[in-house]
């Protein structure tokens, strides 16, 4: 059994009301934005985030997530934004809090070791994008799904399934999508705008020529979650390009172009 790592492992201080909570998380993750983030959203500057009172703000926070009452997050719209800023957030602390340099497989297993406590349950990375966004699916290469039956989180999770919420997760890796910050208020302009960001930045690229698309990894390891086909990925994906020309030409061969799939650039994403 390996080592995990609870990373809010303090007191819960000044005990944020849960009502709150989603608030807090949010201007924390705004701080860290105006601070560390590069503009844009692609890099991230860890070396500076340990010792900054930014971030001993939000260790303070996280440790308040203990005593959160997760059932205030009553509306779908509110959980997704609170589980997504939540699991850019974590694994922002986990990189900084075990002092990785240059990727996260520094530490194996990463996504399932470090976690946070919250309302009285454990929630790794996995567990929040598996087990809590993705409608407790199975995690790429998994046998099972992330929450067994009779789990007492099951009744967090997120449905119906979004697959925007892919263009929204940063990982820690240089082919993650942009970091951003999410609200209920604007969620789905949020999500369009992360699709249209992710997918016309080098996560769908086209060969006329050669009627070939090159996707993502990230369309590969949960192709499902875009659709039962290729035809309906692709018309998933073409939604979201900024040139009609290419939509057209994607639409009009959906079902026979051949797609390859990009290498995961696993390096820091760190600025």
């Amino acid at each position: 059994m390996f080592r995990k790592y609870l990373l809010n492992d303090g007191e819960p201080g000044e005990g944020v009301p849960s009502r709150d909570m989603a608030a807090r998380l949010k201007a924390a993750m705004d701080g860290m934005r105006a601070d560390f983030f590069e503009p844009g959203g692609g890099r991230i500057a860890y070396e500076r985030i340990r010792d900054s009172e930014t971030y001993r703000d939000f260790l303070k926070l996280s440790n308040s997530l203990k005593t959160m009452d997760l059932e205030v997050l009553a509306r779908r719209e509110e959980r997704l934004a609170f589980w997504i800023n939540l699991y850019n957030v974590i694994v922002i602390h986990g990189v900084v809090a075990l002092s990785l340099k240059d990727s996260v497989k520094e530490v194996w297993n990463f996504f399932r070791r470090v976690y946070y406590r919250i309302g009285g349950h454990s929630f790794t990375p996995d567990d929040m994008e598996h087990g809590i966004l993705r409608g407790n699916r199975r995690a790429p290469y998994a046998l099972f799904r992330q929450f067994g039956g009779g789990d007492p989180r099951l009744r967090f999770i997120v449905e119906p399934l979004e697959p925007r919420l892919h263009f929204t997760l940063v990982c820690g890796a240089s082919s993650c999508p942009f970091i951003d910050v999410y609200t209920p208020e604007h969620l789905e302009e949020e999500l369009t705008l992360a699709g249209q960001t992710f997918i016309n930045s080098g996560g769908a690229v086209l060969d006329r020529s050669r009627q070939t698309l090159s996707l993502s990894r990230i369309f590969k390891w949960y192709g499902r979650d875009f659709g039962a086909d290729q035809t309906r990925r692709l018309q998933f994906i073409a939604r979201y390009l900024d040139r009609k020309e290419d939509r057209d030409f994607i639409l009009a061969r959906a079902a026979t172009l051949k797609l390859t799939y990009q290498k995961y650039d696993w390096r820091l994403n760190k600025g």
